[in-house]
């Protein structure tokens, strides 16, 4: 039984090593494209207002992760039952319910994106992702609920580091738009289900006589493994996106929330009403703010005044603004004006 249960082991291991590496992500700036409004509400109080999953722009997401796994799954013909597709729909029909995501871009200059939520007239915030982590972990990051304590406060939920679903998670990675990674991706996880389906039928073969006490282990570990599997997909897929959007560049920091919180909040916007939640970032050094390093001018706000009165708000919001482009200063931001050269 150790042998079966160190070879599933090994192989999971392999698995999570592979898919699960922090680095990369967590480092350099990310960009929120954004209106004048939004931006000031943002540095004034601290607060990104995340939207629910299922209601961001690309409506079809759901829809391509799901029929892509079912096209690898049918062109390769694996060893897995077809119950497997039940599990990944049901757990990432879960996911849809508890995530909120924030989209940023790591193209801090985009026509594109200008174009789609600024008109070219807003503005884009550079983010510092190592600092965002930071603040994460030292729990100055929390989630404001909708009730209010005794004392007047907002209840806080305060962002978790381990995956126990009780309250709140913070995952976050760029968008997986090449349809051969997205495909080998799905195919690992499906070889890594037939190889530990293999190393359970193999033991249960060799050791028929087992008792239930150690059969009961036998599926305990299998369980924990496709578990494992199952879980490792759903936090890429919740990644994948149609290569048509591509020149979006989009990062994604993803909040997972326990349904049962009392957080969500609505906005309407072109008539609909849209469920968000309010991500503080909460210290103690209310100077600190946000962790911008850059704010970028939209290319069709070209008024003398524009940069200058943006500068005035930010100081008056106990920003440091630097006096030339570095955004590895994290104590500083500086401001810019964009250089996408338009012709109207």
């Amino acid at each position: 039984m150790d042998e079966m249960w160190m070879d599933i082991k090994c192989e999971t291991e392999k698995l999570l090593m592979k898919y699960y590496v922090l680095e990369g992500y967590m480092g350099g700036s990310i960009f929120h494209y954004t209106s004048a409004t939004a931006l000031e509400n943002l540095v004034r109080d601290r607060t990104l207002r995340v939207t629910k999953s299922d209601f961001l722009n690309d409506k079809t997401e759901y829809m391509y992760a799901i029929g892509l796994i079912n096209e690898v799954f049918s062109r390769n013909k694996y060893k897995v039952k077809k119950e497997v597709f039940t599990e990944i729909n049901r757990e990432f029909k879960h996911y849809l319910a508890r995530s909120f995501i924030f989209s940023a871009s790591l193209n801090s200059d985009s026509v594109n994106l200008w174009s789609n939520y600024s008109d070219y007239e807003g503005y884009n915030i550079g983010l510092n992702l190592q600092e965002i982590f930071n603040r994460m972990w030292n729990r100055e990051i929390y989630v404001a609920g909708n009730k209010t304590l005794k004392d007047g406060t907002i209840k806080k939920y305060f962002i978790e580091r381990k995956d126990q679903h009780k309250s709140i998670m913070m995952s976050a990675g760029k968008v997986i738009y090449d349809r051969g990674e997205q495909e080998t991706i799905i195919s690992d996880i499906f070889i890594f289900l037939e190889q530990i389906i293999k190393i359970y039928d193999s033991h249960i073969k060799k050791d028929k006589d087992m008792d239930k006490a150690m059969l009961d282990d036998l599926d305990q570990n299998f369980n924990r493994a496709f578990k494992s599997a199952i879980q490792i997909l759903i936090s890429k897929i919740q990644l994948f996106k149609n290569p048509i959007f591509k020149q979006d560049e989009e990062y994604r920091i993803i909040f997972d929330v326990n349904s049962r919180l009392d957080v969500k909040k609505f906005r309407q916007l072109n008539g609909v009403f849209i469920p968000y939640i309010e991500v503080v970032f909460d210290t103690e050094d209310n100077a600190k703010g946000l962790p911008i390093n850059s704010i970028t001018i939209g290319p069709k706000n070209n008024i003398d005044i524009a940069e200058k009165g943006l500068k005035q708000f930010l100081r008056n919001q106990g920003y440091k603004l630097a006096k030339k482009d570095n955004l590895e200063d994290s104590n500083k931001l500086f401001v810019r004006q964009s250089a996408v050269p338009l012709r109207y």
